[in-house]
């Protein structure tokens, strides 16, 4: 409605360009900025997030918000010089404080205690002041340092000695590596992780030992972030490994040899059993030819004899009528003959 009342006026128009320059410069006269470097705070103890207005101004009177992923529900309202419980997430309600100490300067710092592994991730402290707005992002890395890693023997597997290790109560995922007396790594033979119901994870790693002569072996847990760890080693007694039998060696270094003749054996009998079979193929091939031909030969010959048989009975047929069709003497009654029938009397 005021819109429509100033555009009714030329002034108006001067003073919404007015108001719009205003705000221009205010936007460019102050800007926010947060830490460069992530924010690293153990689990369990209290996070102190800072934001600060460039250059230096109270921001007593601003709309203040540190929120996550969504706008609202936020971690922290600050509006009127007083916090706003309203938006608040649920998580974080008892657990945040915006220290006020240093507002006057600018300084804004969101304190949120007994860290959790879900606190993890990006924040956004939002200053709002009138029409205007500026944000940055503060980001936030929880470190959560597990029990010291367990590994025992499970027994014996594959000519050596099966070992766990497992730890409990990391975040992030932490890194697990074996090693030997010297510092060597181990590959794991596999690994398991799973997390509990406060996101902390737990993980397993196996490895088999087949050398008798490493004595121990280590297992390291290390937090990918900080870089601490936590390691444990297992003594293991040359007598808990599997004996191997001279005849296990010795038919483990012939049994390839054994293996590789049989499979030549077996090649060269079955390609001797394929041309067997191939000859008996054509053979068989060659006979059914055969009798087919002698078969159409007789054939042949059968149909030849009968027709020399027809052949001969025609031949006969003119004497054959001869004999049975003979002159016979005819008398004429010229009193019933018809008037129209004349004699050749030739």
């Amino acid at each position: 409605v005021v819109c429509v009342w100033i555009y009714s006026s030329p002034r108006g128009k001067l003073f919404i360009c007015s108001i719009l320059d205003f705000s221009l410069w205010v936007s460019d006269s102050y800007s926010i900025i947060g830490p460069a470097q992530p924010i690293l705070v153990l689990l369990g103890a209290d996070a102190s997030l800072p934001c600060q207005l460039f250059p230096e101004q109270s921001a007593a009177h601003m709309q203040i918000r540190w929120y996550r992923a969504q706008f609202s529900p936020a971690v922290l309202v600050y509006q009127n010089g007083q916090e706003q419980g309203g938006e608040q997430m649920l998580e974080y309600r008892g657990r945040t404080e915006l220290v006020q100490d240093s507002i006057g300067r600018g300084t804004v710092t969101l304190l949120i205690q007994q860290i959790r592994a879900s606190d993890d991730g990006q924040y956004r402290c939002h200053f709002k002041e009138g029409y205007i707005s500026q944000e940055a992002i503060v980001e936030l890395h929880v470190i959560g340092l597990g029990a010291a890693p367990h590994v025992h023997m499970m027994g014996p597997e594959d000519d050596g000695i099966r070992v766990l290790c497992s730890s409990g109560g990391w975040f992030p995922k932490p890194r697990v590596q074996w090693s030997d007396m010297a510092g060597a790594k181990l590959p794991s033979l596999s690994e398991s992780q799973s997390q509990d119901g406060d996101g902390l994870f737990h993980v397993e790693a196996s490895l088999v030992v087949t050398d008798s002569s490493l004595g121990n072996v280590t297992c390291s847990f290390q937090n990918p972030l900080s870089g601490q760890e936590k390691v444990s080693a297992l003594f293991l007694p040359e007598p808990f490994f599997p004996r191997t039998s001279p005849w296990k060696k010795a038919l483990a270094g012939t049994l390839p040899v054994l293996v590789l003749l049989l499979i030549g054996m077996s090649y060269f009998g079955w390609r001797e059993l394929m041309e067997r079979k191939k000859e008996s193929q054509e053979k068989e091939e060659k006979e059914r030819a055969l009798a087919a031909k002698e078969k159409l030969k007789a054939e042949l010959d059968q149909r030849k004899a009968l027709y020399k048989e027809d052949w001969k009975k025609a031949l006969l047929y003119p004497d054959w009528r001869k004999e049975l069709f003979k002159p016979a003497p005819i008398t004429l009654n010229h009193n019933i003959s018809h008037q129209t029938l004349s004699i050749d009397k030739n």
